[in-house]
Protein backbone atom coordinates (compact mmCIF):
# COMPACT_ATOMS: atom_id res chain seq x y z
CA UNK A 1 0.00 0.00 0.00
CA UNK A 2 1.57 3.92 -1.11
CA UNK A 3 0.93 6.70 1.04
CA UNK A 4 1.48 9.78 0.31
CA UNK A 5 4.44 12.09 0.78
CA UNK A 6 3.81 15.29 2.69
CA UNK A 7 6.85 15.90 3.87
CA UNK A 8 8.87 19.36 2.53
CA UNK A 9 8.01 20.48 -0.89
CA UNK A 10 6.06 17.43 -1.78
CA UNK A 11 3.31 18.38 0.50
CA UNK A 12 -0.05 19.18 -1.21
CA UNK A 13 1.75 18.02 -4.45
CA UNK A 14 -0.12 14.84 -4.90
CA UNK A 15 2.83 13.62 -6.66
CA UNK A 16 4.88 11.31 -4.50
CA UNK A 17 3.84 8.17 -2.53
CA UNK A 18 5.65 5.63 -0.12
CA UNK A 19 5.84 1.80 -0.11
CA UNK A 20 8.30 -0.17 2.12
CA UNK A 21 8.44 -3.84 0.34
CA UNK A 22 10.27 -6.74 1.86
CA UNK A 23 11.40 -8.99 -1.39
CA UNK A 24 13.21 -11.71 1.00
CA UNK A 25 10.14 -13.19 3.09
CA UNK A 26 13.03 -14.92 5.17
CA UNK A 27 14.90 -11.94 5.86
CA UNK A 28 13.29 -9.02 7.66
CA UNK A 29 15.75 -6.50 7.66
CA UNK A 30 16.44 -6.92 4.02
CA UNK A 31 13.75 -4.19 2.16
CA UNK A 32 13.47 -1.78 -0.64
CA UNK A 33 11.40 1.70 0.05
CA UNK A 34 9.89 2.26 -3.77
CA UNK A 35 8.84 5.84 -4.55
CA UNK A 36 5.67 6.11 -7.07
CA UNK A 37 6.29 9.47 -8.97
CA UNK A 38 3.53 11.16 -11.02
CA UNK A 39 5.25 12.43 -13.62
CA UNK A 40 2.48 14.71 -15.20
CA UNK A 41 3.14 16.84 -11.95
CA UNK A 42 6.82 16.38 -11.35
CA UNK A 43 9.27 16.31 -14.03
CA UNK A 44 12.87 14.26 -13.22
CA UNK A 45 15.75 15.88 -14.95
CA UNK A 46 18.97 14.34 -15.43
CA UNK A 47 22.69 16.13 -14.28
CA UNK A 48 26.14 15.64 -15.05
CA UNK A 49 28.42 15.52 -11.82
CA UNK A 50 32.18 17.65 -11.73
CA UNK A 51 33.69 14.87 -12.41
CA UNK A 52 31.49 12.06 -13.45
CA UNK A 53 30.94 10.82 -16.22
CA UNK A 54 34.65 11.49 -17.18
CA UNK A 55 34.29 13.34 -20.22
CA UNK A 56 37.40 15.41 -20.47
CA UNK A 57 36.38 17.42 -24.02
CA UNK A 58 33.43 19.14 -22.09
CA UNK A 59 33.79 22.51 -20.93
CA UNK A 60 33.68 22.92 -16.80
CA UNK A 61 30.76 25.41 -17.80
CA UNK A 62 29.01 22.51 -18.68
CA UNK A 63 28.80 20.76 -16.04
CA UNK A 64 28.52 22.85 -12.65
CA UNK A 65 27.03 19.51 -10.97
CA UNK A 66 24.10 21.82 -9.29
CA UNK A 67 20.73 22.11 -9.41
CA UNK A 68 20.12 25.55 -11.67
CA UNK A 69 19.36 28.41 -9.38
CA UNK A 70 15.99 29.02 -11.75
CA UNK A 71 14.72 25.20 -10.59
CA UNK A 72 15.45 25.55 -6.98
CA UNK A 73 12.05 27.23 -6.15
CA UNK A 74 10.49 23.87 -7.78
CA UNK A 75 13.09 21.61 -6.38
CA UNK A 76 11.47 18.14 -4.76
CA UNK A 77 13.95 16.20 -4.34
CA UNK A 78 18.11 15.05 -5.51
CA UNK A 79 18.83 11.11 -5.42
CA UNK A 80 21.67 9.50 -7.10
CA UNK A 81 22.96 8.68 -10.28
CA UNK A 82 24.78 5.42 -11.74
CA UNK A 83 28.16 3.88 -11.58
CA UNK A 84 31.13 5.60 -11.89
CA UNK A 85 32.63 5.52 -15.31
CA UNK A 86 35.69 3.36 -14.59
CA UNK A 87 32.71 0.39 -13.45
CA UNK A 88 31.38 0.48 -16.54
CA UNK A 89 31.95 3.32 -18.73
CA UNK A 90 28.34 3.45 -19.41
CA UNK A 91 27.21 6.15 -21.57
CA UNK A 92 25.61 9.95 -20.54
CA UNK A 93 24.54 12.67 -22.69
CA UNK A 94 22.62 15.79 -21.04
CA UNK A 95 20.35 18.17 -23.27
CA UNK A 96 22.36 17.07 -26.76
CA UNK A 97 26.11 17.11 -24.92
CA UNK A 98 27.58 13.90 -25.22
CA UNK A 99 29.66 12.63 -22.27
CA UNK A 100 30.25 9.63 -22.17
CA UNK A 101 29.32 7.30 -25.75
CA UNK A 102 26.05 5.07 -25.53
CA UNK A 103 26.33 1.19 -25.03
CA UNK A 104 24.70 -0.77 -27.14
CA UNK A 105 23.75 -3.63 -24.95
CA UNK A 106 23.18 -1.27 -21.72
CA UNK A 107 19.42 -0.05 -19.92
CA UNK A 108 19.06 3.72 -20.93
CA UNK A 109 17.25 5.61 -18.65
CA UNK A 110 16.05 7.89 -21.75
CA UNK A 111 14.47 10.98 -22.07
CA UNK A 112 12.60 11.84 -25.78
CA UNK A 113 12.21 15.80 -26.90
CA UNK A 114 8.26 15.34 -26.30
CA UNK A 115 9.33 15.25 -22.76
CA UNK A 116 8.16 11.54 -22.50
CA UNK A 117 10.45 8.76 -20.53
CA UNK A 118 11.90 5.47 -21.77
CA UNK A 119 13.38 2.56 -19.97
CA UNK A 120 15.06 -0.04 -21.97
CA UNK A 121 18.21 -1.35 -23.60
CA UNK A 122 19.51 1.52 -25.33
CA UNK A 123 19.54 -0.94 -28.97
CA UNK A 124 16.18 -0.99 -28.54
CA UNK A 125 15.62 2.90 -28.53
CA UNK A 126 16.96 2.48 -32.02
CA UNK A 127 13.82 3.67 -33.77
CA UNK A 128 13.73 7.28 -31.57
CA UNK A 129 17.54 7.30 -31.82
CA UNK A 130 17.36 10.88 -33.57
CA UNK A 131 14.87 12.04 -30.54
CA UNK A 132 17.20 11.03 -27.53
CA UNK A 133 17.84 14.46 -25.55
CA UNK A 134 19.28 13.05 -22.76
CA UNK A 135 20.42 9.37 -21.25
CA UNK A 136 22.12 7.67 -18.40
CA UNK A 137 22.97 4.51 -18.87
CA UNK A 138 23.38 1.49 -16.15
CA UNK A 139 24.01 -2.05 -15.91
CA UNK A 140 21.51 -4.32 -18.28
CA UNK A 141 18.10 -3.32 -17.61
CA UNK A 142 16.79 -5.00 -14.60
CA UNK A 143 13.42 -5.68 -15.95
CA UNK A 144 12.32 -4.95 -19.79
CA UNK A 145 8.27 -5.25 -20.53
CA UNK A 146 7.72 -6.70 -17.00
CA UNK A 147 9.96 -9.06 -17.53
CA UNK A 148 13.06 -10.17 -15.54
CA UNK A 149 16.25 -10.51 -16.70
CA UNK A 150 17.27 -14.14 -16.95
CA UNK A 151 21.17 -13.84 -15.25
CA UNK A 152 19.83 -12.32 -12.20
CA UNK A 153 19.11 -15.92 -11.39
CA UNK A 154 22.50 -16.14 -11.38
CA UNK A 155 23.88 -13.13 -10.38
CA UNK A 156 26.70 -14.21 -8.46
CA UNK A 157 28.67 -15.79 -11.54
CA UNK A 158 26.99 -13.10 -14.20
CA UNK A 159 28.27 -10.57 -12.01
CA UNK A 160 26.73 -8.06 -14.14
CA UNK A 161 24.92 -5.45 -11.48
CA UNK A 162 28.02 -4.75 -9.06
CA UNK A 163 29.16 -5.47 -5.52
CA UNK A 164 30.89 -3.63 -2.73
CA UNK A 165 34.46 -4.11 -2.41
CA UNK A 166 35.63 -7.34 -1.66
CA UNK A 167 33.07 -8.89 -3.92
CA UNK A 168 29.83 -8.76 -1.36
CA UNK A 169 26.69 -8.77 -3.46
CA UNK A 170 24.13 -8.13 -0.59
CA UNK A 171 24.38 -4.67 0.14
CA UNK A 172 22.30 -1.05 -0.50
CA UNK A 173 21.27 -0.55 -4.34
CA UNK A 174 19.26 1.67 -6.21
CA UNK A 175 16.97 1.91 -9.27
CA UNK A 176 14.29 3.93 -12.05
CA UNK A 177 11.74 1.84 -13.02
CA UNK A 178 8.30 2.86 -15.12
CA UNK A 179 4.75 1.61 -15.20
CA UNK A 180 3.74 0.08 -18.32
CA UNK A 181 1.85 3.49 -19.44
CA UNK A 182 4.87 5.69 -18.64
CA UNK A 183 2.79 8.24 -16.53
CA UNK A 184 4.00 6.54 -13.30
CA UNK A 185 7.95 6.79 -12.26
CA UNK A 186 9.44 4.81 -9.33
CA UNK A 187 12.79 4.87 -7.29
CA UNK A 188 13.52 2.38 -5.45
CA UNK A 189 16.66 1.97 -2.17
CA UNK A 190 16.78 -1.32 -0.69
CA UNK A 191 19.38 -2.23 2.06
CA UNK A 192 20.87 -5.69 2.33
CA UNK A 193 19.44 -7.12 -1.49
CA UNK A 194 20.79 -8.48 -4.09
CA UNK A 195 20.11 -6.88 -8.05
CA UNK A 196 17.68 -9.58 -7.97
CA UNK A 197 15.53 -8.42 -5.01
CA UNK A 198 15.35 -5.13 -6.23
CA UNK A 199 14.37 -5.90 -9.26
CA UNK A 200 11.23 -7.75 -7.80
CA UNK A 201 10.49 -5.06 -5.35
CA UNK A 202 10.13 -2.88 -8.06
CA UNK A 203 7.94 -5.55 -10.11
CA UNK A 204 5.62 -5.79 -7.30
CA UNK A 205 5.42 -2.09 -6.64
CA UNK A 206 4.01 -1.89 -10.40
CA UNK A 207 7.40 -1.07 -12.49
CA UNK A 208 7.48 -2.81 -15.72
CA UNK A 209 10.56 -1.36 -17.03
CA UNK A 210 14.23 -1.10 -14.72
CA UNK A 211 17.03 0.03 -14.38
CA UNK A 212 19.47 -0.56 -11.74
CA UNK A 213 21.14 3.12 -10.61
CA UNK A 214 24.56 3.11 -8.06
CA UNK A 215 24.90 0.80 -5.25
CA UNK A 216 27.14 0.89 -1.93
CA UNK A 217 26.72 3.11 1.24
CA UNK A 218 28.62 6.02 0.27
CA UNK A 219 26.73 6.43 -3.19
CA UNK A 220 23.14 6.37 -2.55
CA UNK A 221 20.64 8.49 -1.36
CA UNK A 222 17.50 10.54 -1.57
CA UNK A 223 17.38 13.94 -0.77
CA UNK A 224 13.87 15.67 -0.14
CA UNK A 225 13.73 19.38 -0.04
CA UNK A 226 11.57 21.92 1.63
CA UNK A 227 10.69 25.16 -0.03
CA UNK A 228 12.90 27.92 1.64
CA UNK A 229 15.30 29.90 0.29
CA UNK A 230 17.83 27.94 -0.46
CA UNK A 231 15.93 25.00 0.12
CA UNK A 232 17.16 22.47 3.15
CA UNK A 233 17.15 18.74 3.23
CA UNK A 234 13.94 17.36 5.44
CA UNK A 235 14.14 13.42 4.63
CA UNK A 236 16.33 11.10 3.90
CA UNK A 237 14.29 8.63 2.69
CA UNK A 238 16.02 6.19 4.77
CA UNK A 239 17.71 6.39 7.90
CA UNK A 240 21.52 6.57 7.77
CA UNK A 241 22.40 8.33 4.32
CA UNK A 242 25.00 9.96 3.38
CA UNK A 243 25.33 13.80 2.38
CA UNK A 244 26.48 16.72 2.46
CA UNK A 245 24.68 20.35 3.57
CA UNK A 246 24.23 22.72 0.75
CA UNK A 247 25.35 19.30 -1.31
CA UNK A 248 23.82 19.93 -5.09
CA UNK A 249 22.27 23.63 -3.85
CA UNK A 250 25.48 25.22 -3.24
CA UNK A 251 28.68 23.13 -3.04
CA UNK A 252 28.76 21.01 -6.76
CA UNK A 253 28.19 17.30 -6.97
CA UNK A 254 31.51 15.27 -8.31
CA UNK A 255 29.02 12.68 -9.06
CA UNK A 256 26.21 12.42 -11.86
CA UNK A 257 22.47 12.95 -10.18
CA UNK A 258 18.83 13.38 -10.89
CA UNK A 259 16.40 16.01 -9.27
CA UNK A 260 12.91 16.22 -9.53
CA UNK A 261 10.69 19.59 -10.23
CA UNK A 262 7.11 20.88 -9.99
CA UNK A 263 6.00 21.43 -13.49
CA UNK A 264 3.99 24.40 -13.63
Amino acid sequence: MFTLVEEGSAAGTGALARTMVHPLPYKKDAFVVVLAIDLRRVELVPMAGTEEPVAPTVPAEHRPGLVPAADLPALIAVFNGGFLSKHGQFGMRVNGEDFAPAREDSCSVAFLDDGSLRIATHKALAPVAARLRSFRQTPPCLSEGGVLDARLAHEDTARLWGAAIGGKREIRRTALGLDASGRTLFFGLGDWIWARDLALAMKAAGAVDVAELDINWSYTRFLLYDRATPPNVVSTLIDKVEYTKGGYISKPAPRDFFYLRRKN
